[in-house]
This record gives C-alpha cells, structure tokens and sequence, in this order.
C-alpha cells in the first residue's frame, strides 16, 4: 500500500488542510514536526492555530510493526504583511468613525423631533 500526502507550500493564516491518500480506510499516525499530531482513519484533517514558521509532516500506516513513513511535505506560515494590517485597521477605523457619525445625528435629528417612532 502506498500513501502519498499533499500539504500546502505556505499558508499566511496558520490554517491549512493536509489529505492523504492510500489508506484506504486503514489507521494511519500523522506527524508534525516529528511529534503525533493526528492517529485514525481519515484521510484529512485541518491544521490550525499555527504561529510564523516551518511545520514538516509525514504519514504512516498503524497497523504495521514497523511504520514506514511517506516523504515529508513542509509547510510554511508566514503572517499577513504589515502594510495591509495597517490598510485593513484604516478601512476599520472608517468604517466606525461614521457608524459613529450616523449613531449621533440620528439621535440629534430625533430628539428634535424630525424622526418619528
């Protein structure tokens, strides 16, 4: 039986899906960095919460005596640029200033009596 496992180059949220194939329903042990990140018989499972860095992964059958493990595929987190951080805090910073805007000159024009209800 040959697995074969496919994981993302890179991912900038530090949440990526990794497949496999081969298992055919058999258990399988799946690594991250060497430690056991998943044990079962699926043949997906999402990864999240991943901070800036290299994750490297691999995949064996459980059922064997002796794991024989797929190739390693690496997968690296690099977080959002600075600049659109800072473009996306702008469009926020908009976006409630006139909420803000529009919250006060309703509640002015209604107590002024020129909004009903």
């Amino acid at each position: 039986m040959t697995l074969r496992l496919d994981c993302p180059d890179s991912s900038d949220t530090g949440a990526y899906r990794i497949a496999w194939n081969g298992a055919d329903g058999t258990a399988v042990r799946l690594e991250e960095n060497g430690s056991p990140l998943y044990e079962g018989a699926d043949s997906a499972t999402t990864v999240s919460g991943r901070p800036a860095g290299e994750y490297t992964y691999r995949i064996g059958l459980m059922e064997s005596s002796e794991t024989a493990w797929t190739d390693s595929c690496t997968t690296t987190v690099t977080p959002p640029s600075l600049t659109l951080a800072l473009v996306l805090f702008g469009v926020g910073m908009f976006v409630f200033a006139s909420l803000v805007v529009v919250v006060v000159r309703g509640h002015r024009a209604h107590r002024r009596g020129e909004l009903h209800g």
